[in-house]
């Protein structure tokens, strides 16, 4: 009897001591700005073009997957702050900052901007001289340095607000004054998920201001060395086999 409690308790120990020793991915996402590349249903239900690599990544890995989910100026503070061991979210050179400091070897996504008006009082973008006298609708925590020389030469007007709701009402409300300016691939994610009717919008190319540029995964620049090159090998195993791919466009 006491060498099959011996036993158990050999096992007991060793199952212990592997769950104490297996490395956790911490994933950061960003609450409610970030669709389709990443999506909180509540409840802890994740999905998004992000989210979605990110398990792939890491399934059927020694690696578990912990999710945070704060708003995005919380979660940069977070991860500037160090945040937790082996972090991972998304992020691009030209953003700087902890989400431009360690990235993937390959981009995931490429992105290109445009300027989304209302079609009632419609004008045609050719240069930032067209939006002179008008108002530049942004969400608020995304910045755009191209941006703030015409805002500061006061000819051309800010306005932050807090979701895509808001911004869709503003330029409804203000037809032919105001412009929302966002990625492409959030604005007809976001027009479809709330049922809007587009022919109620101007969606005009904004990539002579803003030029097209590849997001990337953002790694913990003191991620663990071996984890880094697993998934940074894992994702070009997922984009040769066309997996990345599949995982975009089963969001548009």
């Amino acid at each position: 009897m006491n060498k099959i409690f011996s036993i158990a308790t050999v096992l007991a120990l060793s199952c212990s001591s592997f769950a104490l020793n297996a490395e956790s991915v911490n994933y950061y996402v960003i609450a409610k700005q970030a669709s389709p590349f990443q999506i909180e249903n509540g409840d802890n239900k994740h999905s998004g073009i992000v989210t979605d690599i990110v398990r792939a990544i890491f399934k059927d890995s020694q690696y578990d997957i912990n999710f945070h989910t704060y708003p995005f100026n919380r979660m940069i503070s977070l991860l500037e702050a160090g945040g937790k061991p082996n972090w991972i979210t998304y992020g691009s050179p030209g953003w700087g900052g902890v989400q431009a400091e360690n990235l993937s070897d390959s981009p995931i996504y490429n992105v290109k901007h445009v300027l989304v008006s209302s079609h009632k009082n419609s004008f045609e973008f050719n240069s930032m001289q067209d939006m002179n006298d008008r108002v530049v609708v942004l969400l608020h925590g995304f910045d755009y340095p191209q941006l703030t020389p015409y805002f500061k030469g006061g000819n051309v007007e800010e306005l932050r607000v807090k979701d895509y709701s808001a911004a869709f009402r503003v330029i409804r409300k203000l037809p032919g004054d105001t412009a929302f300016v966002e990625m492409e691939s959030r604005i007809k994610y976001n027009l479809s998920q709330q049922n809007q009717d587009l022919s109620q919008y101007d969606i005009q190319p904004f990539g002579s201001v803003i030029p097209d540029y590849p997001i990337y995964l953002a790694f913990d620049p003191n991620m663990n060395r071996e984890m880094q090159n697993y998934a940074n090998s894992k994702l070009k195993e997922l984009k040769s086999t066309g997996a990345i791919d599949s995982i975009i466009k089963s969001y548009f």
